[in-house]
């Protein structure tokens, strides 16, 4: 039985319009099948799997009991034979790392990607002065991995906490980090290297990183001028490199050559881009040529 849409009186199925207000009857299942209805038919979006890479526990209890069968085997055999523990040490830590490696974010209820990343690369860390301290030394050969896994962490840390809040102090506090690393790379290695050569090109690139990161709050270094400006800073900072490099290594002073190349192909492109963006007319010519 069909109703009027209007006033709702009921209607016969012969009746074309309604007896009191003339409205058209409306059929919904006399519609054609190639009719298309008012409202599309909802459907269900697809959404991609994601994939879980942390283990389950159950998991984790079955390598747990996979891992002890051999550590107790590396253990019992050195020490029967050489009443100390020799040559077992280094497959013991190896599988006591394994377990951290992949128990931690099963194990551990709430946890989150830079807690895993911190307790990997600190386990990684212990392991590898534990096996240079074992191996006779001190901080020899490991200082080197070490420095590096922790420099990688403070990058990661600096990513997580402020991301895009506070640009200059990241900036900052990863120009300190990497200086201290490359100063403890230089006592390892027992070289002059750092003040000359490494502190210039590493303030180099800490003073053009500050001036594009100032420049890029106001607003006319938006869109094309700011690749502009990349294209410029480019160049400032390979000539700034070569002239550190000519005066360290080769004590040439003031001869320039490839980042004058560099420079001369970079420019530029950057002087285009400034005036892409400052002539209105001239940017939507090339947007409409383009197409972009």
């Amino acid at each position: 039985m069909a109703y009027c849409v209007k006033c709702g009186v009921e209607l016969d199925k012969q009746l074309t319009s309604c007896p009191l207000c003339t409205t058209p009857v409306y059929l919904p299942e006399e519609l054609d099948e190639d009719t298309h209805s008012t409202y599309p038919e909802r459907k269900q979006r697809k959404r991609t799997k994601q994939v879980n890479l942390v283990p389950s526990k159950t998991f984790v209890y079955l390598m747990t009991f996979i891992i002890v069968i051999p550590l107790i085997v590396c253990l019992m055999i050195d020490v029967r034979r050489n009443h100390t523990i020799s040559w077992s040490f280094y497959p013991v830590s190896s599988l006591i790392l394994f377990w951290i490696l992949i128990a931690y974010p099963a194990l551990i209820k709430r946890y989150s990607l830079l807690k895993v990343l911190t307790i990997d690369i600190y386990s990684v860390v212990f392991f590898l002065i534990s096996l240079n301290l074992y191996s006779g030394g001190f901080l020899s050969w490991s200082i080197y991995p070490v420095a590096s896994l922790l420099l990688i962490w403070v990058y990661f840390l600096l990513g997580f906490l402020f991301r895009k809040n506070r640009p200059i102090f990241m900036l900052i506090v990863a120009y300190i980090s990497t200086g201290l690393y490359l100063y403890l790379l230089e006592q390892a290695t027992a070289k002059s290297w750092f003040f000359h050569l490494a502190l210039p090109i590493l303030t180099l690139i800490f003073v053009v990183s500050l001036i594009t990161i100032i420049l890029s709050y106001f607003k006319f270094f938006s869109g094309p001028s700011f690749i502009g400006l990349l294209f410029c800073n480019i160049s400032v900072f390979c000539i700034g490199t070569e002239f550190i490099i000519n005066r360290f290594v080769f004590d040439n002073g003031f001869s320039l050559f490839w980042s004058l190349i560099v420079a001369g192909v970079c420019l530029p492109i950057g002087i285009f881009l400034f005036f892409v963006q400052k002539n209105d007319e001239f940017r939507i010519y090339l947007q409409k040529k383009f197409h972009i």
